[in-house]
């Protein structure tokens, strides 16, 4: 018995022996095919002009190149390398890159030292340059010339691994198979009879373009091409509003949207045209005009500013790629039966892949063209992108146009690049002026505000109902507001930082940490802190919110906070952290309300005087006692009943009558102006009660009074 399975394991032995020699052999086979196969890697896509296509690993949005295996077995690229030189072929190795069989791989072109792998040394030109892709022995195996691109498209093989290249859409580390192709823009635009403006009747628009060329147009938003619609005639452009609705009539504006308007709304007819060149393929650039008609007869215009945003309605609305409606995961949890919430919509997603070309035009309260640029547009705010009327940041870049700043100075002759179009915040269903006006009454204290003003928006000509236009708080704001130097700025939104990155935050930790953990009482100690503070700044904010019952605001939460990073001879470049206002809209609940012990919803048995670093303040009686003053201060002055009065009656008249038709619009047909005056009134009715309340709170809580 033992012989025999001895004699039966001996087999067993040899035959596993063999197995083995054979997987060796096809190993050893493999890698030698691998090596050839390695000649056969090709280039397969390029972009040049990275403006969100992709990042890598550390988060860059660079240039890349991406290579391709056709072989069925993966590939070592150990000798070869990539550049953007015939002359000066090893500026970047690939020794470490493997690609697998039938796979992808993307070296970025970010001009970083080389000493990583996957990226090189040299960047290419959006102009256009040629790359070169050689092996082990030195021999340019692929190559491709570029041409110049515009951002966020590649120039790719049309199929993987195929001689023909076009541009196209990117496809990184995907195949090509499903990319689509883009149009050449060149040749002149056609040339339209009209401007975008108001008129008072129908006209007659005609269109002109270089011989040879034909023009397509659309009526829709969406952007032409040789699908659209033939331009043959002159087209009768009248009085837009009887047309039936369109993005108005949608359900897909916010998750568990129940509303629609059952009446056509007001609209302006929108052309966007291009001439196409049958002999080369090419398309023009896009033009875009806005025509309102017969509004001279909607007095409830009258006085308002208007802007036309226009943008591909796939932009909006593309179950992929839209930034404003629900989106495919909404989509996908209704039809399996589940309960989305507004955080599964695309209009919670945020940064640059989420921003969208579109076009601005911006007419004056006289009616008067102020405004017509290409921009880039994000879904802007918090909780308010649940709403069906949602907010907007806009941007100028040189890749929309040549222009990098904002065309039309909307805050005195400030210059910015970029602006929101706010849809009211935490108020956009009642009075759409909260954060706003408070802002505006605070001017003259020592915190930052963002400058506002009222305009009625039309998207893709659909009436789209009533904006703050507004600044937002960017580099460019303190260069404006406070004369500092570019480059010298921190600034830090809720303890994230926005300006300034790690060494903002670790600068205000330190000096929220000394605060804290160091004996305030003591003279030398709290000046120390007036070198590092601008404490009246400190006092303002936390005076004017809890003067104002802001419950949605702390230490962690809707703060704002900047300083210069080195000192100037300008009056702010002092290295002080200030205090900016923003998002206080969660403010004027009830004039009785004591915020001094209830003002932080989201934290149980705290509010913001539990805040450590005002814990530790107060122990100061300097401190103690300029609090008492500016907060009596602010509560006789800024915040006093007859200034606060007479202003929100001017805002009101501002408002009003498109805040109304705004409702109407998003929330109700049945919201009447009866209604809306209940909202000013309650704004008004908190001013005029809250001395009665607050003042009696301040003194008990600091222990001070009155003399």
């Amino acid at each position: 018995m033992h012989s025999l399975f001895g004699r039966i394991g001996k087999r067993t032995g040899i035959w596993l022996l063999l197995i083995s020699l054979v997987m060796l052999c096809v190993l050893l086979a493999t890698l030698c095919y691998s090596t050839e196969a390695a000649n056969h890697v090709v280039i397969n896509e390029v972009c040049s002009n990275n403006f969100s296509v992709a990042t890598d690993e550390n988060g860059n949005y660079s240039d890349y190149v991406e290579l391709y295996n056709p072989a069925s077995v993966p590939v070592s690229l150990s000798g070869f390398s990539l550049s953007d030189s015939e002359n000066e072929l090893q500026k970047c190795l690939l020794d470490s890159v493997i690609i697998p069989a039938g796979g992808f791989y993307t070296i970025w072109l970010d001009g970083s030292d080389g000493n990583s792998v996957g990226h090189a040394q040299f960047k290419l030109s959006k102009t256009g340059e040629t790359v070169y892709f050689s092996n082990n022995r030195g021999h340019i195996i692929d190559s491709v010339e570029v041409p110049e691109l515009r951002y966020n498209t590649v120039y790719a093989r049309t199929k993987d691994g195929v001689a023909s290249w076009s541009l196209q859409t990117a496809s990184r580390e995907n195949s090509n198979n499903e990319s689509k192709e883009c149009f050449l823009i060149q040749g002149e635009a056609p040339v339209l009879s009209a401007e975008s403006g108001f008129y008072g009747d129908a006209f007659e628009l005609s269109m002109d373009t270089t011989e040879g060329c034909e023009i397509y147009y659309t009526l829709d938003g969406s952007n032409p091409t040789p699908d659209a619609i033939r331009y043959e005639t002159p087209i009768v452009i009248r009085d837009a509003s009887v047309n039936e609705n369109n993005y108005s009539a949608r359900n897909d504006l916010k998750v568990g949207m129940t509303y629609i308007p059952p009446f056509v709304v007001d609209k302006a007819t929108v052309i966007r045209a291009a001439s196409y060149n049958p002999q080369t393929g090419s398309m023009s650039e896009i033009v875009t005009k806005t025509y309102f008609v017969g509004f001279e007869s909607k007095e409830e215009y009258n006085g308002y500013a208007i802007a036309s945003l226009v943008t591909d309605p796939a932009n909006l609305f593309d179950e992929d790629y839209g930034i404003y409606g629900n989106g495919s995961k909404v989509s996908e949890m209704i039809a399996n039966g589940e309960s989305p919430s507004y955080t599964d919509s695309n209009a919670m997603n945020q940064g640059k892949e989420w921003e969208r070309e579109a076009v601005l035009q911006y007419f004056d309260i006289l009616g008067t063209p102020q405004m017509d640029q290409k921009v880039g547009i994000r879904i802007s705010g918090q909780s308010t992108r649940s709403a069906a009327q949602k907010s907007f940041n806009v941007f100028a870049r040189d890749i929309y146009d040549e222009a990098s700043v904002i065309e039309h100075n909307f805050f005195d002759d400030n210059i910015y690049s970029s602006i929101k179009l706010r849809n009211g915040g935490s108020s956009h269903e009642e009075s759409k002026i909260v954060d706003a006006f408070l802002q505006h009454l605070s001017a003259d204290r020592n915190v930052a505000i963002q400058a506002s003003q009222p305009c009625v928006l039309f998207l893709n000509g659909e009436y789209w109902g009533i904006y703050n236009i507004r600044e937002r708080y960017k580099e460019e704001y303190f260069v404006n507001r406070y004369g500092i130097s570019e480059g010298n700025i921190w600034m830090l939104d809720a303890g994230a930082a926005s300006i300034g990155s790690y060494d903002a935050w670790n600068d205000f930790k330190a000096v929220t940490t000394f605060i804290t953990e160091t004996d305030m009482s003591v003279a030398k100690n709290y000046a120390k802190v007036s070198e590092l503070i601008d404490v009246q700044s400190l006092i303002d904010f936390y005076c004017i919110n809890l003067y104002i019952d802001n419950k949605d605001m702390g230490f962690d939460k809707n703060i704002g906070i900047w300083r210069s990073i080195h000192a100037g001879e300008k009056e702010f470049e002092d290295c002080k952290w200030r205090f900016m206002l923003y998002d206080i809209d969660g403010s004027l609940y009830a004039p009785e309300n004591n915020t001094f012990t209830d003002s932080v919803w989201w934290v149980e048995n705290f509010d913001l005087m539990d805040e450590p670093v005002i814990k530790s303040l107060m122990q100061n009686e300097a401190f103690k006692l300029q609090f008492y003053e500016t907060f009596l201060e602010i509560a006789d002055t800024t915040f006093a009943y007859e200034r606060v009065h007479e202003e929100l009656m001017k805002w009101k008249e501002a408002y009003a009558v498109q805040a109304v038709k705004s409702h109407q619009r998003f929330l109700s047909d049945n919201i009447t102006e009866e209604d809306y005056n209940g909202y000013i009134n309650r704004i008004d009715d908190f001013f005029k009660r809250r001395p009665n309340y607050i003042i009696g709170y301040l003194e008990e809580e600091l222990g001070l009074g009155r003399e």
